[in-house]
């Protein structure tokens, strides 16, 4: 996000944080959390969040209690119901979406950060389906009008039972009937059954099918998406031919009805072919109307959407478990070198446990913003006519979106997990909201696909450029410049490191030495086994991930999440003490991160065998003590990224400090604390029978 000018005036927007023993360290901070929060979200966005949670925070139906237990049914209820509610609010004007397209992720971020059920079936019903409406069906004008008023609920059907990531092998098949001019839908095998679509399970009237297109002919001419009615809108029961069913609880996110669904015979208009890339002609012949490698790299793009996003709700989730832990560690006292206790923050573990998260937090949210506004790039081109580089770009943000989303995804994992363990036993309680983010973040890691195979879509990228350039002397030149650098990997490859581990410039330096390393590294080793394998290069490559590409997917985009935090922290406008701060955040980053590339470094030779232990232990040195420098910013460092209390719902981080006040509140009032359980009698009146001898033994039996 581009850098705004600071005013005093503009942080008027936010309230100050109530009194209470958080003040002990909010007074040490040397910057204004609310001048920090303008600089890296803006004024629009700021003052967007917070009149929407000011929103729910006055509406009753919103009303939340961190320790309440619901049922599956009702929280299918109340997700439902809130989620009606959220339709009849109007936050901005719908031209402000596009004027600001900040916002769009600003509110999924708001949101989602109250009760993620409630955005995700809130994006997939309704904003998915306009998009996809508007752009590709021939009936778009009454959906699109169907969908803002309530009468279509939508979903996006991909998976298959045995397939997932593997997209182009889904079995569900989409025949052309050129007599009817209808698709005719069928699930050939029980592998091909449709699962996990959020929304179907017991609300969505539409599903965006994909599907496998044949011709008259019977030739297959690969996936395609379909606009498909799914359930009468009025009985909400599904169509015949149809059969649709809930999967049932989840480990988490149980406010979202996921869906299995299966077709036998099912007809389709038509005009129900999503044809912005292809159509079928009345007779039945195929016509593509962009080129195969536009296609491909265009729709790349697109499905690059959900995991642009998941990405934010990965950086999201990290930021509320690590406001959690800081404001706990800043509170919670235990031991001391004298008779008072000190706050488990001044502890060099809970530092170093933690620190580098707070870090993670505003460096992964940098490069979100960053990340978004080159898709918002290359959706604005994809609507354009002439294609121009819309292929590359969606080439490009496939590669990014796919490594983003698995990384962000596991560090978010890890904070949320590390955050629970350093909070004690309170962090244990459902009031604390840590076990719930953790329940409800565990998806992002699997769906939109497998990490590490996701990794692999990232790895195959840099591949196929990498072979380009050697083999046929192509410049390495993307449209967002991500990669630009490998073009001269034959000079990165000579250099050393300059040893100064207090420099991002270096540590930027040596990370792309890292990815040059293990593009070399990679093809050779490829070349080696295409040769063992006669040139198979799925077996080829499956050999190499381990230790060379999955590597070489993660350091690239370490390295570029670091490159583009330097590029924001060199902005001219930003005030010296904000950007005092932000550095040492970055170098942190940095140099946490590149620890476990280390053993890289000394194998490549890029730092010397000699110097090499010297090497590690500046590293964690240089780690620890920006863990202790950054100790006095920290609560107002996760003030800056907290949302109110209402939305953190944690007991054991509330903004005034007074975490015993309100584990107690939280205890007390949760249902049931004081009351007989209904099995009592089992204790006090249906004793056991303690059976001493086996004759007593079998007379019972």
């Amino acid at each position: 996000m581009a850098v705004e000018e600071i005013t005093s005036d503009t942080s008027n927007m936010l309230s100050e944080w109530p009194p209470g023993p958080l003040d002990l360290y909010r007074k040490k901070a040397s910057f204004d959390w609310k001048k920090m929060r303008m600089l890296i979200e803006g004024e629009d966005v700021t003052a967007f969040k917070a009149k929407v949670w000011r929103t729910l925070e006055r509406e009753p139906l919103f009303f939340h209690n961190s320790w309440e237990e619901l049922t599956r049914s009702e929280e299918r209820r109340l997700t439902f119901a809130r989620m009606k509610r959220l339709l009849e609010i109007k936050f901005v004007n719908e031209e402000d979406y596009l004027t600001n397209p900040y916002l769009i992720p600003a509110f999924v971020q708001t949101i989602g950060a109250y009760n993620w059920s409630l955005i995700v079936k809130r994006v997939l019903s309704q904003e998915y389906f306009v998009t996809n409406a508007m752009t590709n069906t021939s009936d778009s004008e009454n959906l699109v009008d169907d969908i803002k008023n309530f009468r279509a609920f939508g979903c996006i059907s991909i998976t298959e039972m045995a397939h997932g990531s593997n997209t182009k092998d889904l079995k569900t098949t989409a025949t052309f009937d050129a007599k009817t001019q209808e698709f005719v839908l069928n699930t050939p095998s029980l592998e091909a059954t449709k699962v996990w679509s959020g929304v179907l399970g017991q609300t969505a009237t539409h599903a965006v099918v994909f599907a496998q297109l044949y011709t008259p002919d019977n030739k297959c001419h690969g996936l395609h998406s379909f606009m498909v009615k799914v359930r009468d809108p009025k009985t909400q029961k599904p169509f015949a031919g149809i059969t649709i069913g809930d999967m049932g609880p989840k480990i988490g996110l149980n406010g979202l009805d996921n869906g299995f669904m299966h077709f036998n015979n099912y007809r389709i208009p038509k005009g129900s072919l999503m044809n912005s890339h292809a159509d079928i002609t009345s007779d039945g012949k195929y016509v593509p109307r962009v080129t195969a490698s536009e296609k491909t790299g265009a729709t790349l793009g697109i499905l690059s959407a959900g995991r642009v996003f998941i990405t934010h709700m990965s950086i999201t989730n990290l930021q509320m478990a690590i406001v959690i832990a800081v404001r706990y560690s800043a509170t919670r006292r235990q031991f001391g070198p004298s008779t008072e206790e000190w706050p488990i923050i001044e502890y060099q573990t809970q530092q170093w446990r933690l620190f580098p998260y707070v870090a993670a937090s505003y460096v992964l949210n940098n490069f979100f913003f960053s990340l978004y506004q080159d898709y918002v790039d290359f959706f604005v081109t994809s609507f354009n006519p002439v294609y121009g580089n819309k292929g590359e770009m969606g080439a490009e943000i496939h590669s990014l979106s796919s490594c983003a989303k698995a990384v962000c995804g596991w560090m978010a994992r890890d904070a949320i997990q590390e955050s629970r363990e350093a909070c004690g036993g309170h962090g244990y309680l459902k009031a604390a909201r840590l076990g719930e983010l953790r329940n409800d973040h565990d998806a992002n890691n699997t769906y939109e696909g497998d990490n590490n195979v996701l990794l692999q879509q990232t790895s195959n990228y840099l591949m196929k450029l990498f072979k380009e350039k050697i083999d046929n002397q192509k410049t390495v030149n993307s449209p967002f410049s991500s990669v630009n650098y490998i073009d001269d990997y034959e000079n990165i490859l000579k250099t050393k490191f300059d040893g100064d581990v207090h420099n991002l410039n270096s540590l930027i330096k040596a990370y792309r030495f890292i990815v040059c390393w293990l593009l070399k590294q990679s093809d050779t080793k490829m070349n080696v086994l295409l040769k063992k394998y006669n040139g198979d290069i799925f077996r080829a490559r499956n050999e190499c991930q381990a230790y060379y590409l999955r590597s070489l997917a993660i350091a690239f985009f370490e390295c570029n999440v670091i490159e583009r935090f330097h590029t924001f922290c060199s902005e001219q406008s930003i005030p010296e003490n904000m950007r005092t701060v932000l550095n040492k955040m970055g170098l942190l980053f940095a140099l946490w991160t590149i620890e476990k590339h280390l053993l890289i470094l000394y194998e490549s030779n890029y730092i010397a065998v000699e110097v090499s232990n010297n090497m590690t232990t500046s590293v964690r040195e240089t780690i620890l003590s920006l863990c202790s420098q950054l100790k006095d910013e920290a609560v107002a460092l996760v003030d800056v990224l907290s949302p109110p209390d209402f939305i953190l719902n944690s007991c054991i981080a509330h903004s005034d400090g007074r975490i015993y006040e309100h584990i107690f509140d939280a205890l007390s009032h949760n249902k049931g604390a004081f009351q007989q359980p209904d099995w009592f009698t089992e204790f006090t009146e249906k004793k056991p029978q303690i059976l001493t001898s086996d004759s007593q033994l079998k007379a019972k039996l």
